[in-house]
């Protein structure tokens, strides 16, 4: 696909799959199945689903920022960088080195934990300003105390020198963001970009991020299992199921009339006293049963499933649009 087949799209994923290393050699797992997915300019996709359902695996084998030994393959994946169609399957781990940064940003979950616990916040910062930029270390700092600015931190200059542990969770996910943002990134991908915070936190952050994501007028996608999180700040929303990307829309019409099971045991969940369990119903903390579940075949969901059929057992069921921009992988759909 040429650049200007892609000039509205950042990024096109089409079976995309991603294994479990062990068995590489010999019938690999996949904990990612038959991904299709296409980010567009200035699109904020929400991508949601239970604890263990892929969000995470799937925005680091789109990123390429997948750890040994996991690996991906995939018919195509391309991203669109300074005018130019990329294929990403192309490019090794210091290759990519060229296009995260200014191509492709992350905002990990867990700040704190993803910062180093013996270097000042603002050292950290200043290093990676220089690994991009032809600076000097005055000149580096300074760049890095003017972004902490521009995302809220309070008293930049004196937290430039304190340890991680030193800030609180709020202020530590501010310099992950302000890490993430300073080259404006075309992609950004958040995964969990508020977890352990407070909601008064959470609110805070969320509304700084959107304000950058849209000023700089790039496109993200934002992993979460909040639906509040996703009604408040995405435009479009992916629904993943035990590694199957099983309904894609856009906002209105997932929240107005959502087709997959799934998707409405996402929001019964949200809106009941079950919201703040989800993702333990079927014992997501044993990796065993994840496994046993996504290397089954038939739809990732038919176990719970209300409107089951002979074949979702067994077939995986196939992507339908039933609308504009409206995919729905489910047996018992009837259009």
């Amino acid at each position: 696909m040429g650049s200007k087949e892609m000039s509205n799209k950042v990024l096109i994923a089409e079976s995309l799959n991603t294994y479990f290393p062990e068995l590489k050699d010999k019938n690999p797992t996949k904990i990612l199945n038959n991904i299709n997915l296409t980010i567009n300019s200035e699109d904020i996709l929400g991508l949601v689903g239970e604890t263990g359902s892929g969000k995470s695996i799937l925005i680091n084998s789109v990123g390429r920022n997948l750890k040994n030994p996991l690996w991906t393959d995939a018919k195509t994946l391309l991203f669109n960088f300074n005018q130019k169609s990329i294929n990403l399957l192309d490019k090794d781990e210091d290759s990519m080195r060229s296009i995260w940064g200014r191509g492709i940003a992350f905002i990990p979950p867990n700040a704190r934990d993803r910062l180093n616990p013996i270097m000042p916040i603002g050292h950290q910062f200043s290093n990676i300003v220089m690994a991009h930029e032809k600076v000097s270390k005055e000149s580096a700092k300074e760049i890095a105390i003017n972004t902490l600015k521009k995302v809220n931190m309070p008293a930049a200059e004196r937290n430039y020198d304190n340890l991680p542990q030193a800030l609180s969770g709020g202020m530590a996910q501010r310099v992950i963001i302000a890490i993430a943002l300073f080259l404006s990134p075309k992609l950004l991908l958040a995964d969990e970009p508020t977890m352990g915070l407070d909601v008064t936190i959470q609110k805070q952050v969320l509304d700084l991020l959107h304000g950058f994501i849209k000023k700089m007028k790039s496109s993200a996608v934002i992993a979460t299992r909040d639906l509040g999180i996703v009604a408040n700040y995405c435009d479009k929303v992916g629904v993943i199921c035990n590694g199957q990307l099983v309904e894609l829309s856009d906002k209105r019409t997932f929240f107005k009339s959502a087709k997959h099971p799934y998707s409405n045991y996402l929001l019964e969940a949200a809106f009941s006293s079950r919201g703040k369990n989800l993702g333990k119903d079927l014992g997501m903390s044993k990796n065993k049963k994840i496994i046993e579940v996504r290397t089954q075949q038939g739809c990732r969901f038919y176990s719970r499933c209300n409107i089951v059929k002979d074949e979702c057992s067994s077939i995986d069921p196939p992507e339908v649009l039933i609308g504009p921009n409206h995919m729905v992988r489910c047996h018992g759909l009837e259009v």
